[in-house]
């Protein structure tokens, strides 16, 4: 038995698929096919860079090993020429020979795991394959796909799918009951619960510092970051990430600092030794169905946390300080900020007990008992 996986480029970013079958190439073969796309490409500045990277990928052809640390690893990626028109019958029977012609398919059986929709029309089932739908988003509301081309392609592999993985009830909610489980997203509990050293970066700052990782889009809650920012200017926000939406009144402020994007194993050498970890989320239909890797990465470091009140969050309210307003919010920080070493000793407990009970490992073995893989 081997898994033929369609997600995101791998290691582009830390994805909870790419997390989960780091821990299931340790046992199983596992061919990962790198994105085949979810929108059509336009002429914008990202697109052309992504139409680059795919080419370069392609051309120089050094994407086909996995390159974790584990030896033992039984993971390949592929970089295919896959188009991204996927609503065009010329466009998917070019694709469509593009895959067959790579012979993943033998005398095996396969477990497709399908992050991308838009790859359900490249998959010919047989009688001993299975089919996972891991659903992480909701598709409709989730910003940079072309929804009218995915929705279709969904359905279809909601239909022939054996068992849907959804990241939250709110997905859950959306998916044919016989088929779905809950799947939350897990952490790597060691990484960010060990004790790193801190980031160069906090190290001249003299004031509390309060951290934010992740891109800065269209999801972030900016009136509320300048309200903090403005009415608190003893405290110092540092906001790490990709600017995607346009954030230059927030980042003029004295005391807004912005970081660009950090490997991901970096991370907790900023949000182990800044004062408050925040989940600063609007609300809308993206974040009410959002399962935040952050969230339980910000739970294994034992930093505060301070956060907008939406669905993942709330079965954390032990440990996460969930505000309903922004003046709430701001309030939350304070009260962080002011927490004594005694307190934040059993804060960081309590959340590490959190965390650890949602290691990618336990996610791991969580699929293998519910695929029968024993």
């Amino acid at each position: 038995m081997k898994f033929i996986v369609f997600g995101e480029d791998w290691q582009s970013h830390p994805s909870s698929t790419q997390h989960i079958f780091k821990e299931l190439a340790k046992s199983y073969d596992i061919v990962w096919i790198n994105s085949i796309g979810m929108r059509k490409p336009t002429i914008k500045l990202l697109d052309v860079k992504r139409v680059f990277y795919k080419l370069k990928s392609l051309v120089l052809k050094k994407r086909h090993t996995e390159e974790s640390a584990d030896k033992h690893s039984k993971l390949k990626d592929h970089t295919l020429p896959i188009l991204p028109w996927h609503d065009n019958k010329l466009v998917k029977a070019f694709n469509n020979w593009i895959f067959n012609k790579k012979s993943f398919v033998d005398n095996e059986p396969i477990i497709y795991w399908v992050s991308v929709p838009t790859a359900i029309y490249l998959i010919n089932l047989r009688p001993i394959d299975k089919i996972v739908y891991y659903c992480g988003d909701d598709f409709s509301a989730l910003a940079g796909v072309d929804h009218l081309m995915v929705a279709p392609l969904e359905r279809e592999l909601i239909l022939k799918a054996d068992l849907i993985y959804v990241v939250s009830e709110f997905l859950s909610s959306k998916m044919p009951k016989h088929k779905v489980k809950l799947l939350s997203h897990g952490v790597d509990f060691d990484l960010f619960n060990n004790k790193k050293q801190k980031a160069v970066e906090l190290s001249n700052i003299n004031k509390p510092v309060i951290g934010f990782y992740g891109s800065l889009n269209a999801w972030l809650d900016k009136e509320l970051l300048q309200k903090l920012a403005l009415e608190r200017p003893q405290y110092q926000i540092m906001l790490i990430g990709n600017i995607i939406e346009d954030f230059d009144s927030l980042l003029s402020l004295n005391n807004v600092s912005h970081v660009p994007a950090v490997e991901h194993h970096k991370l907790a050498t900023f949000s182990q030794h800044w004062h408050v970890s925040i989940l600063p989320f609007v609300d809308n239909a993206q974040i009410r169905a959002c399962d935040p890797l952050k969230l339980k990465e910000y739970l294994a470091t034992g930093t505060p946390i301070v956060s907008t009140n939406f669905a993942a969050v709330r079965p954390y309210q032990e440990a996460v300080l969930i505000a309903d307003s922004m003046n709430a919010f701001i309030e939350r920080v304070d009260y962080a900020i002011s927490i004594s070493d005694e307190q934040k000793l059993n804060w960081r407990q309590t959340q590490a007990e959190y965390a650890k009970n949602h290691s990618w490992q336990v996610k791991a073995l969580q699929i293998s008992d519910e695929l029968g893989l024993g």
